[in-house]
């Protein structure tokens, strides 16, 4: 449910016009979520410039999708984005790449609405499951959990030298999750 206090925000599909927006949350809220979790070296490195572009770039491809939370006199606030699996990992139709929200945003029910958004998405595409890859040492596990989200695999990756365990979240039926 949505806290009364961001009543405001609209939320809809973004377009490419939007990446430089979306962009800015992404890097923000790494650089404020991650600080003191991956090296500050990564965090430094991150750009809005090349974020917008890989963002650009991932809009040209049709199967991408993404939706943005919005206030009128802030702009975006949090996105979700989503589309075919990079990896194939177990039968999941559906990959969740990312879901941000700026801090001051976070648990007043943004990353919910957003989340179910891209349910209703993947449902209506045909899509009956889905898979999200989250750092082992994220702080937002228990969303992915409270949203059904179960960790059915582990894989590793390195961030500036260091290898960090990351955890497959699986929703092996968007339909029982969006019905309940």
């Amino acid at each position: 449910m949505i806290d009364s206090r961001v009543t405001d925000i609209c939320f809809r599909e973004a377009f490419a016009a939007d990446c430089v927006a979306v962009a800015e949350v992404h890097v923000r809220s790494w650089r404020e979520s991650y600080a003191g979790i991956v090296p500050q070296t990564f965090l430094d490195k991150m750009s809005v410039e090349n974020r917008s572009k890989a963002f650009e770039t991932r809009f040209r491809d049709d199967s991408y999708k993404m939706y943005i939370a919005e206030l009128p006199e802030r702009g975006v606030v949090g996105f979700a984005d989503f589309g075919q699996p990079r990896e194939s990992i177990g039968a999941y139709e559906a990959e969740l790449y990312a879901i941000y929200i700026l801090p001051k945003f976070q648990g007043k029910g943004v990353g919910e609405r957003l989340f179910n958004l891209v349910l209703e998405s993947l449902v209506r595409n045909g899509k009956s499951s889905m898979y999200l890859l989250a750092l082992a040492v994220s702080p937002y596990k228990s969303f992915y959990e409270k949203m059904g989200g179960l960790i059915v695999g582990r894989k590793q990756i390195e961030i500036e030298g260091i290898v960090f365990e990351t955890l497959v979240y699986g929703w092996e039926s968007l339909l029982r999750r969006q019905a309940g």
